[in-house]
Parts: structure tokens; sequence; C-alpha cells
């Protein structure tokens, strides 16, 4: 099982470097304020979904992916699974309710949000078998988690550069649960409605079973892109600058 994703974003999410001026009410916190933390992270995502161009922070909500693979070739479900041009929604509603290990010399870190309705919106194709049944199609496709609970956890170090100290990833790993997955995947079997229409019915039925297969690649997809996003962060900000003084 081995995801690959490319050109995984097609901008960084922070373009900032020294001296960036952040808008009067982009909200920083000292170093360590856990309330604040959770309340400024929540309000970032409320407030700048969109973007703030000042400051090179691009849309979080649709958040881009060019392309993303998902290969899954262990077990019932056997497939490859192409996405492009696909944007993730819901952001903007998250509620962060952990972040851990934000101190003045981090090593691991940690962010757990929650986001009411995700979806992961876009081209797609596919090829394989889900269970019984034989799969293929190229299309539109619609992923959606409804109470997408994700989890980012992280290690690294600070390194001067510069004359600055950035914080430097060393491994980063996504988990995430989730109370429903819904799929909707149209032209699949070359635009034969009638065994498009009984896939999709199929495969929401059948939806415990198929993202207990698929979590694991989903998972390790989720990983690369946020680990980019974090690591633009980090490797654009002096560390210290993403406080308040």
């Amino acid at each position: 099982m081995k995801p690959h994703i490319a050109l995984i974003l097609t901008a960084a999410i922070f373009s900032v470097g020294h001296g960036a001026k952040f808008p009067a009410s982009f909200s920083r916190c000292k170093q360590e304020d856990g309330n604040c933390l959770l309340e400024a992270i929540t309000a970032t995502f409320r407030n700048f979904h969109k973007g703030v161009p000042e400051i090179g922070l691009v849309p979080l909500d649709p958040l881009r992916i060019d392309k993303m693979d998902i290969v899954q070739g262990d077990g019932p479900i056997n497939i490859v699974l192409n996405f492009m041009k696909v944007d993730i929604t819901g952001f903007q509603h998250a509620t962060i309710k952990k972040a851990n290990g934000f101190t003045s010399n981090p090593t691991k870190m940690e962010i757990n949000l929650v986001v009411p309705v995700a979806s992961l919106v876009g081209g797609y194709k596919i090829n394989g078998k889900v269970l019984i049944l034989p799969i293929q199609g190229e299309g539109a496709s619609n992923m959606t988690m409804a109470n997408c609970d994700i989890t980012l956890r992280w290690t690294g170090k600070l390194v001067e550069k510069t004359g600055k100290q950035f914080y430097q990833i060393d491994k980063f790993k996504v988990t995430f649960d989730t109370s429903r997955f819904y799929m909707d995947f149209t032209n699949l079997f070359n635009g034969d409605k009638a065994l498009g229409d009984n896939m999709n019915v199929f495969l929401n039925d059948n939806w415990p079973d198929i993202l207990k297969e698929l979590k694991p690649a989903i998972a390790a997809a989720f990983t690369k892109i946020f680990e980019s996003v974090v690591g633009n962060v980090f490797n654009r900000v002096p560390y210290s600058e993403l406080y308040s003084a």
C-alpha cells in the first residue's frame, strides 16, 4: 500500500519571511498559552480561509490539490484511485480541540481539529476491485466525511538559518476518524447508469468495511498534504515571529 501524491499543492500555505506584516486582526499568542492557541488557530480557519495576500496565505477552504493517488493493493479492496484537480472543502468550519507542544524549545507538537463536513471534490479515475465487485470509471467524484476528527502529530527541532531560529520537521503523521463516509462517482463503467448507480449504492451501503481498508492509504495521503502545509509555515517564518511578544 503506497499512496503517492505528486504536486501536492498549487502554492505554499505561507510564503512569508523575515519582516512579514501580519494583518492587525490576525491573532498571535504568547508561547505556551494553550487557550489562546486554540482560539487563534480556530480563528485563522474561520476568518482567513480565503487567504491573506499580504503574507502569502493562500485559500485554506477550498484547499486545492492538483494530483493525489491512492493505491490499495492488499486485502478485499484492490484499487488504483487517481484524483485530479480536487478541492478539499469544509476547513472554514474547523474547530481546534487540542494544540500541544508550542513551547520555546519545541520537539513534539500536535494539533487536533474537528471538521463537521469535509469533502474532497474533483476529477477521478479508478480501476480495480472493491470487496467482491470490479470497479472502473473516470469522471467527477465526491468523497465526504461527517464529523471528521483529524490529528496532526510531528517531531522536529529548532535550527538556525540566516541568524534566525526555524522549526525543522523530522517526522509527520496524520490520523483521522469519521462518523460517516459518503462516496459518489459519476461515469462509472463507461457511463452505464444502471451499473454506476448500483455501484454507488453498494459503496455507501458498505462504507464501514471500505473505509477500514482504505484508511491507512487515505491517512498516508493526508500526511503528505498536511506535512507540506505545516512545513511551509515553519520553513518560511522564523519560529519566534509566529508568536506575539
